[in-house]
């Protein structure tokens, strides 16, 4: 059984998601194969390099056996062998397993088993953690020797808009071990609505986390979507620091961009980025409002994403004078309830009761979603063995929350009291 290709009743694709990952990387290699598609370091690594190289992979991927739908696991230390693999392993078909950096050995190895993974790409840093799983390709020259010489296969590329793309596992402080598909047609329709860069051309998307991480990945193929550079900018060791990389945007956790801005107040601004895209928890206030006041120029987009945090739930461009929105005679620095935007596009929030009953604007309950632009299908963990695929359409958050008349989405606070009355609330609300 293939658990992880979409259920054929799926709605027909949008016209945001006509075009596939790699398909989108190609055009642009086809156009300016000299362009910076990776920049990590002193090291660059150009469009038309990168189709290359993903091409005969991809066709090494086929020789050995992988089909259409087939999970891949990629384990990479630097951001430009790490875009060569999941261009190839899209190409022919598979799906990419990110396995971040810094993840334990037990957590890949519960992974695997999860989605039923049975090669790995990998640098030769790290194969000693992949031997016991089976089959390993290291991305060393001797690989890209020998596979350099064969032909490349004539059934490339085999991905379609609604087959899986990546296969992302809940973090490994989670409780929660099931695994998310996201497939070609999510991705687009999550890309297409961020903010663009002065001019609408080709950006220059910077990410300060390690390869295979959600936030890296997400800026890493915006900075594809639109042809431009993925720069892979500090290091967490490396914050607070000197500003001196000019960027069109940057993706931050609200927790690392703190730091960063850290940085801004011991270096002052230099050269910063134009916008800047939070993923993950809601932005509190008083985050806000220290960018403001150190980046007036900079505009500030949010995405709340929950479960996993990759794809977006909701989105919310942060206006300086929206920085302490909140309720009504509530300290701004804490308010019980975070403004965590409107939905994005393609999604659907939906707040349930206990009993699972749609609760009317304003209640409070469990904030739930739906739509195009989420997970295709859920692989939940069972006792032993690969995991099993769940096609339900609803996503649950596991935040309390509620929805406005105006269509706004509000998050009950982690901190303050707000956290500790709402589950007493969200009854007397149903």
């Amino acid at each position: 059984m293939r658990p992880l290709r979409p259920a054929p009743d799926r709605p027909q694709r949008t016209e945001t998601a006509a075009n596939t990952l790699d398909t989108v990387f190609a055009r642009t290699a086809r156009r300016s194969p000299g362009a910076v598609a990776v920049k990590d370091g002193p090291y660059e690594l150009a469009y038309g390099r990168a189709e290359m190289r993903a091409a005969q992979l991809a066709s090494a991927l086929i020789g050995n056996g992988v089909q259409l739908g087939d999970p891949v696991l990629i384990h990479c230390s630097d951001h430009r062998r790490a875009t060569v693999a999941q261009l190839a392993v899209l190409k022919a078909g598979g799906v990419c397993v990110p396995a971040p950096l810094h993840t334990s050995r037990d957590a890949f190895q519960r992974l695997a088993r999860l989605v039923g993974a049975r090669l790995v790409l990998c640098g030769s840093s790290v194969v000693a953690a992949w031997m016991e799983r089976g089959r390993v390709i290291v991305l060393d020259e001797e690989t890209w020797q020998r596979i350099g010489a064969m032909r490349v296969d004539r059934s490339l590329p085999r991905s379609g808009p609604l087959e899986g793309a990546h296969l992302f596992g809940a973090d490994e402080d989670s409780t929660d071990h099931d695994a998310q598909l996201i497939d070609h047609r999510a991705w687009s329709i999550a890309l297409s609505a961020r903010p663009r860069g002065s001019g609408g051309g080709t950006m220059t998307v910077v990410a300060h986390e390690p390869p295979m991480g959600a936030r890296s990945l997400s800026a890493l193929w915006w900075a594809f979507a639109t042809g431009g550079t993925f720069h892979t900018g500090f290091r967490h060791e490396q914050m607070p620091g000197p500003l001196t990389l000019r960027a069109d945007a940057a993706v931050f956790s609200p927790r690392e961009y703190a730091r960063f801005l850290d940085g801004v107040v011991s270096a002052g601004t230099g050269q910063v980025p134009r916008v800047i895209v939070l993923m993950g928890d809601p932005c509190p206030p008083c985050l806000a409002e220290r960018h403001f006041a150190l980046l007036p120029a900079v505009r500030l987009w949010c995405e709340f994403t929950p479960v996993g945090g990759v794809l977006p739930w909701t989105t919310r461009r942060v206006a300086h004078d929206q920085a302490h929105a909140g309720a009504p005679d509530i300290d701004p620095h804490c308010p019980p309830w975070l403004n965590v935007g409107r939905p994005a596009p393609g999604v659907r929030v939906r707040v349930l009761s206990p009993d699972g009953l749609l609760v009317p604007h304003g209640g409070t309950g469990e904030v739930c979603a739906t739509g195009d632009a989420l997970p295709c299908d859920i692989i939940r963990a069972i006792a032993h063995g690969p995991g099993t695929a769940d096609g339900s359409v609803l996503r649950r958050s596991g935040r309390y929350g509620r929805v406005r008349e105006d269509g706004t989405v509000e998050i009950a606070s982690a901190h303050g009291p707000a956290r500790r009355a709402v589950k007493g609330a969200r009854y007397a609300c149903l």
